[in-house]
This record gives structure tokens, C-alpha cells and sequence, in this order.
């Protein structure tokens, strides 16, 4: 009788082996090489994303509210409109001019209300800080302004300007500080002057709570009497 047959396991067994393996290796070694493209080509395109990110530090903007200095009370015959500061108030105008001046601070623009007594006050704390006065705008609409319309204003300032002095009135520059910054100050000082930091592309975005009150003070704090 003649004994069964057994399989063969010669060389072409051993060959058909060792081209399966061969080839998952080839396809594991090009699977993660191209893992590794696509994660390098993400990480790229993250990083070609980034100026165009909200939390961009690069856009960095910041606002700096000032309540006009003390002024004389209306005179008989006087429009609110025209008072003028009192000695005292134009003391506090150099006060923190100087304050602005020594944290090397500097306006691209400056803008106020149309009344005199915040006109005055813009001018004399721009002497204080050295800066062409030539950068000061009088916006008749932030006389009388109300919160709404102190917003709208807000919106629509220049998006070249990314550091920019606003000289108005209580109680809406008060309110209009503690809206962007959800941070009490009380009411806000004559000459008194808030600084708020906003991470923004644009004054579009400005809204409630997105600003950072990084300061605010007043000449009473820098010089008490």
C-alpha cells in the first residue's frame, strides 16, 4: 500500500511567505509615511490659519475712556456746552498727561466731544504727553451721547488706528467702561481715565465683556491733594 501523500513545503511555499510579508511591509512603511504627510500638512495649514484667529495677539487693540477735567458750573446766560475748566481741572489735565507720557504711551488718534470743557482737556493732555495736536477730531455726536449711540460710535471707528484716546462725559463713559469689561470702577473721576484692552480684528467686534480693563485712574490717585 502506498503510505498518503504529505504537503509540500518547499520553495515555493517559502517564496509565497516571504512576498506576503515583504509587501505588508511595504504597505505599512507607505501607510505611515503618508500619515505623517497628512499630519505635517495639517499642521502647516494650522499654522497658515493663524493670523486670521480670533485669539490672535497680533490684533491686539487698545481704548482708553477719559472723563473731561473739572469745569466751572454754567453761568448765567451760558450754554452747558460752553463751560470751561476751572484751575483745578486743568492741573488734572497735566496730572495724567504726564502719567500717559511716562508709560510711553501714544495716541493714533484722539477724539472728543464737542463740548469746550472736553475739547480743552483733550488739548491740554495731549501738551502734557507731547503729541501733535493735530491728532485731535471733535465728534459733535459724542456730546449728549447716549449708550446706544456711544456703541454705534465704538463700532465704527477706524480699524487703522489701534490705540485711540475717547475725552467724553459721565455717566455714560462710566457705564460704557464697566458694559465692555464687566469690572466695576464706580463713578468714574473728573479726569479720571480707563484703559481697556480688546483681542479684536476689527472695532466691529467690540461688545459686552470682551474688553480687558487692564487700568484705571484718576489724578486724585497719581497726585491727592
Amino acid at each position: 500500500m502506498t503510505p498518503p501523500s504529505t504537503p509540500q513545503t518547499g520553495m515555493n511555499g517559502w517564496s509565497a511567505r516571504y512576498y506576503l510579508e515583504a509587501d505588508l511591509h511595504v504597505i505599512s512603511i507607505f501607510s505611515t509615511f503618508f500619515f505623517n504627510f497628512f499630519n505635517l500638512g495639517c499642521l502647516i495649514l494650522k499654522r497658515l490659519a493663524q493670523p486670521y484667529c480670533y485669539s490672535d495677539p497680533g490684533m491686539t487693540r487698545h481704548l482708553y475712556l477719559l472723563r473731561h477735567a473739572e469745569s466751572a458750573e454754567k453761568q448765567s446766560g451760558q450754554s452747558d456746552k460752553d463751560r470751561s475748566l476751572t484751575p483745578r481741572g486743568l492741573r488734572e489735565c497735566v496730572v495724567i498727561g504726564t502719567h500717559l507720557y511716562q508709560q510711553n504711551i501714544s495716541f493714533d488718534c484722539i477724539l472728543t466731544s464737542a463740548a469746550q470743557r472736553a475739547e480743552d482737556t483733550a488739548r491740554f493732555v495731549a501738551d502734557a504727553m507731547k503729541m501733535d495736536t493735530e491728532k485731535i477730531s471733535v465728534v459733535e455726536e459724542l456730546y449728549e451721547a447716549s449708550s446706544r449711540t456711544f456703541f454705534q460710535f465704538l463700532s465704527g471707528l477706524d480699524d487703522r488706528f489701534n490705540t485711540i484716546l475717547i475725552v467724553g462725559h459721565n455717566p455714560v463713559i462710566t457705564y460704557v467702561t464697566e458694559y465692555l469689561t464687566q469690572s466695576e470702577i464706580g463713578d468714574m473721576a473728573t479726569g479720571g481715565v480707563a484703559v481697556i484692552k480688546f483681542n479684536i480684528h476689527s472695532w466691529k467686534e467690540v461688545s459686552q465683556g470682551n474688553g480687558e480693563l487692564e487700568n484705571y485712574t484718576h489724578p486724585g490717585i497719581l497726585q491727592p491733594d
